[in-house]
Parts: structure tokens; sequence; C-alpha cells
């Protein structure tokens, strides 16, 4: 869970991603470069740096955009055209604070984006992707499977599992006399039915008696 202090960092980042370009200009101070460009760079990349998560890193970007194009356009409105507004307004045909206005709105899904890069839990599903499958399968804990077999560190180790061998000689059960009554009871095991005398049952083979 990212803390409250790193939300409130991003938001202010964002803030004054916002807010630089119109500052700048509303201040008479002209800088070499589009400040436009600095603007957007803030407001996406801190918040992605700082939360590292793409639902934290784009809410808190878009509530930064939002006070400051709030802020530009009631307290300190003017029109910001440098060469990246003004190439944006030009290709789509739109006037410059609405130019300005969308570039700021892209930030926010850009911000999750690069949020989500640098997550440990993207780090986890790159890495994961990279190996593949095979050897995702073997970085697992080994486990013992169904029918007796063993999983340990990605080889498949077959257990026999043998039933309990009854003597050969308790295996055999003699036939009863004629007119001689034989009382039968259930295998604990198997549930067939043994005679009472006998030691072994003769459907599962394993011991009846102790």
């Amino acid at each position: 869970m990212v803390s409250q202090a790193r939300v409130a960092g991003s938001i202010i980042a964002a803030f004054g991603g916002a807010v630089l370009a119109p500052l700048l200009v509303y201040l008479g101070i002209s800088v070499p470069f589009p400040a436009t460009a600095l603007g957007l760079v803030v407001a996406a990349l801190v918040p992605a740096i700082l939360c590292r998560s793409f639902t934290t890193a784009s809410i808190a970007s878009i509530a930064g955009i939002l006070a400051g194009l709030i802020v530009w356009l009631t307290l300190i409105y003017n029109p910001v055209i440098d060469a990246l507004v003004g190439a944006v307004a030009g290709s789509l045909l739109v006037d410059p604070t609405l130019a300005y206005i969308l570039l700021l709105a892209a930030m926010a899904p850009l911000s999750g984006v690069l949020g989500l890069a640098l997550s440990p839990r993207g780090e986890v599903i790159k890495a994961t992707l990279e190996r593949g499958p095979e050897e995702a399968a073997a970085a697992e804990t080994p486990a013992e499977a169904e029918g007796g077999e063993k999983v340990a560190g990605g080889e498949a180790e077959t257990v026999v599992t043998t039933r309990e061998e009854a003597p050969a000689e308790a295996a055999e059960v003699e036939a009863p006399a004629a007119g001689e009554e034989v009382v039968y009871v259930k295998c604990i095991h198997c549930g067939e039915p043994v005679p009472e005398e006998a030691v072994y049952c003769p459907h599962c083979g394993k011991r009846v008696k102790t």
C-alpha cells in the first residue's frame, strides 16, 4: 500500500507540472525549451516513481492535473503557446488552450503505465514472461501429486506404493468341507466378505487379524 506522503507528493508534483507553463507565461519568464514539455514530464513521471502502482499513480496524477487546470483557468488564465502546444493544436486543428488540456489529460494514464512498469508486481510478471512457463513451474514449491507422484526441483519423481502383500500360503483360503457352516465378516480394508477364521483378506491381501 502506498503511503499518504507519497500520494500527496505525487498530487503536488502533478499540480506543479500542470501550472508550470501557464505560470511562466503569466510571470513573463522565457525559457530556451518548451515549458509545456517539462511540465508534462513532471506530471507523469513523478507520480509513477513515487507511487509505483497503476491505479494510485494515475489517480494522483489526474487529481493534481485537475487542480492545476482549475487554478490556471480561474486565477492565472492566459493562453499557453509554445512549440509543443502549437504542434498539437495544428495537428488536431483545435484551440491551443484545448490542446494544452488534452496533453495534460494524456499524462494520467501514461503515469499509471509507468507506475505499473516500476512496481514490484510488474517486475515479477516481466521476469515470469522472460523465464517461460516451464521454468516458472520448476520454481514452485515441491508438492506431492496424487497417484504416487512427487514433484521436487522441477523433476517428476515416481514413488511406487505397493499394497501389503500377504504370505502366499495365507492368501489361499481353504474351501469349507461339505456341510460345514462358514461365518463371514467384512474386510476392514475393502469391505468384501472374508471368512471369520482368515488372517488375510483373499480380495485385497491385507491383514485383517493381528
